[in-house]
């Protein structure tokens, strides 16, 4: 019952903040009408994201009982496992007739990305349909979602149109902050030179105003503020995003706070307090659930390895490895958490130039993705989908291959490997209109160790602005074949830049201290 009362209340002050708009909702085809108003209570909380997964997965529940046949719903089932999540949406597509034009193009596009696996088809869909129903401003946050992973420019004008038909949509706000982000979102941000820190401080704020009791806007402040190296100001958003959890927010509080408390540890990595940073990482894994455990897991494992320490950072994984065989989750999810860091192990091998150890660990991935895959072709709904997580344990063991020969001066068989799997990204442009980056990115990185600057910098061309903007690995070596050229001014703002970068990636923890090094020696 406080659960419901909160969430009432929550909802009241939505309602309170959007009085002077009132964006036009979509009409959904279902026989209940508290159905329908359940769903849009639904799709209100995703949008103020924040959200308890009990009252979702109640809402998604009563939703389905109300009304068996209201179909878009079971698009948004994230609560089931994944074949359910299939069963559903091919349920929905089954009896994409029985709804209107405008339900039954949208059951469509999402059939193409989820069941067919293009995101292109989902885009044009999306795009179609907006044509032709303008007016509803949660189509083009959605559209905006999806090309994301296309055009982030094009994902940043669906964002201003959903803003400028309902400006008080705390979602829209977020989005549009985010593509400004620094870095470190779950999102494909803006070019570097197009991001603007004071408009996603004003974005924020915005949503704020709009949302008081959620954290979410000052814990992502304290992100602009780190990005400048505004690092008391930062703690402060922090600080604040932790008492708003305290004070306001329902449910399970554990995964916003934990999330708090690792920016603060954040704060302290890039301050170089790597003793203070590990024990706010350690108190948010305390508190996470498995999946947070694993991750801020191996962002404890990078302050090792901002300290050159590549022995103490695969010590951390292998604990965690360790951990995850205790989870309590299904073995492709306890798969994948070990793929995950063992990838990490292979990192810290590779660049220390360990390669006994590589080598066991390259074998490690291989065969856990082999298991993985099984389980998978197992339940796999036809030949397609088959084929699909084959590719896909091919592309990714050919990666790894890849990787593995270039830092041990393998170049030959890296080279024919590389011929190889340009062949294989060919095919999946269908699918994916970024399948090339990883080639180009690694044809990049090999002429460069070959000593072809030259021809590095043109392969490294081929990628865009936002493709380079936060693979600050690939940075590091396109720096490289600019300074090899002689470049010196513009490879030192790139160095410069990667040293000066306060975020925590597995390829920051790598290219920093090389970056800081180059411009010791530019000195």
């Amino acid at each position: 019952m406080k659960k419901l009362i909160l969430l009432l209340i929550s909802t009241l002050t939505i309602i309170s903040c959007s009085e002077t708009i009132e964006a036009e909702r979509i009409p959904w085809t279902s026989t209940s009408e508290e159905a329908k108003a359940l769903f849009d209570e639904f799709l209100t909380n995703i949008e103020r994201r924040q959200w308890d997964p009990e009252i979702q997965e109640a809402l998604f529940d009563s939703i389905a009982k109300l009304d068996p046949n209201f179909f878009v719903p079971k698009l948004f089932n994230n609560f089931k496992d994944a074949d359910e999540r299939r069963v559903l949406v091919r349920l929905a597509y089954e009896n994409k007739d029985k709804v209107s034009d405008l339900e039954s193009r949208f059951i469509e596009s999402n059939f193409e990305r989820r069941i067919n696996g293009s995101i292109v088809k989902q885009d044009q869909i999306m795009d179609a349909i907006i044509a032709d129903y303008p007016q509803y401003y949660q189509l083009r946050i959605w559209s905006g979602d999806i090309k994301n992973g296309l055009d982030v420019k094009a994902s940043e004008k669906r964002w201003e149109e959903a803003l400028e038909i309902n400006p008080n949509s705390f979602e829209a706000n977020v989005n549009l902050a985010f593509l400004h982000f620094p870095t470190g979102v779950n999102f494909t941000m803006l070019a570097s030179d197009d991001r603007d820190l004071k408009k996603a401080e004003t974005l924020l704020n915005n949503a704020k105003k709009i949302l008081p009791e959620s954290s979410r806007p000052s814990r992502f402040l304290g992100n602009v503020y780190r990005a400048q190296s505004e690092f008391d100001k930062a703690l402060a958003a922090y600080k604040e995003s932790l008492e708003i959890i305290k004070e306001y927010e329902t449910g399970d509080k554990s995964d916003p706070y934990a999330n708090s408390l690792l920016m603060v540890g954040h704060v302290y990595t890039f301050q170089e307090k790597y003793d203070e940073a590990r024990t706010y990482y350690e108190d948010a894994i305390k508190i996470s659930n498995e999946f947070w455990k694993v991750s801020i897991g191996e962002l404890k494992s990078h302050t090792y390895m901002y300290q050159k320490d590549f022995a103490g950072a695969v010590f951390v994984l292998s604990e965690i490895q360790d951990q995850i065989k205790t989870f309590d989750i299904d073995t492709i999810q306890k798969t994948n958490y070990t793929i995950w860091m063992e990838t990490a192990k292979f990192r810290a091998f590779g660049h220390s130039q360990k390669q006994d150890e590589t080598i066991a660990s390259v074998k490690k991935i291989k065969d856990l993705r082999s298991s993985s895959s099984e389980i998978l072709l197992a339940n796999a709904f036809d030949d397609t989908e088959k084929q699909r997580i084959l590719s896909n344990l091919s592309n990714s063991n050919m990666e790894l291959d890849i990787w593995y020969n270039i830092l041990f001066g393998n170049y030959d068989t890296a080279r024919a490997q590389i011929n190889d799997y340009n062949s294989m990204a060919q095919k999946e442009l269908e699918f994916d209109p970024n399948a090339m980056n990883n080639f180009y990115k690694f044809s990049g990185y090999l002429n460069l160790m070959e000593g072809n600057p030259q021809q590095s910098i043109a392969e490294y061309s081929n990628l865009s602005k936002v493709d380079m903007s936060d693979d600050s690995y690939h940075s590091y070596f396109l720096a490289l074949a600019k300074k090899a050229i002689g470049e010196e001014e513009q490879s030192k703002e790139m160095f410069v830049a990667l040293a000066n970068d306060n975020f925590a990636t597995w390829q920051n923890s790598i290219i920093k201290n090389l970056a800081k090094a180059q411009i010791k020696t530019n000195l």
